[in-house]
């Protein structure tokens, strides 16, 4: 069952089960550089993606984020990226992330090869489908995730 998404340019979704989801977040975040915006960006993805060595507690369609020192100070991260609600500057190294990764790694080249190839497709096809995209309401959780902790990666 999908329990991770990523909304395209028409506000379709791209979905996924939420370990193949943290796997195609991963695979980007490792090909963004370290400093500039790129890197801002790769630091927020690995905010967003759980690790159970610090304390993370998984739960499919989202975790639990350990942010505190206390036994009890968790942040909930859902699995829900509107790429749509991204300044424009991250949207486009995202998007651009994602063709570089489609153009090196062949599709039959095990599952990131599929997972990324499927992606692209899916953003070039929202890109000519004519649907007009609609933004969520400002309090919409959509938003949440783009802004979460020390980050500023939404509108």
């Amino acid at each position: 069952m999908a329990s991770g998404f990523i909304t395209l340019p028409d506000g379709n979704d791209w979905s996924a089960r939420w370990s193949t989801y943290d796997f195609v977040l991963e695979a980007i975040m490792k090909k963004l550089a370290s400093n500039g915006e790129e890197g801002y960006l790769k630091k927020w993805l690995e905010f967003i993606l759980p690790n159970e060595e610090n304390g993370d507690i998984e739960c499919g369609y989202c975790f639990y984020k350990k942010i505190g020192s206390n036994d009890d100070d968790f942040v909930t991260i859902l699995r829900i990226i509107d790429t749509n609600l991204m300044k424009q500057g991250y949207y486009e190294i995202f998007w651009n992330t994602v063709a570089e990764l489609n153009q090196e790694i062949d599709p039959g080249a095990g599952d990131i090869g599929f997972l990324i190839n499927e992606l692209n497709n899916c953003f070039l096809i929202s890109l000519s489908s004519g649907e007009k995209y609609i933004f969520p309401e400002k309090d919409d959780v959509e938003y949440g995730i783009l802004n979460i902790g020390e980050f500023k990666i939404g509108l």
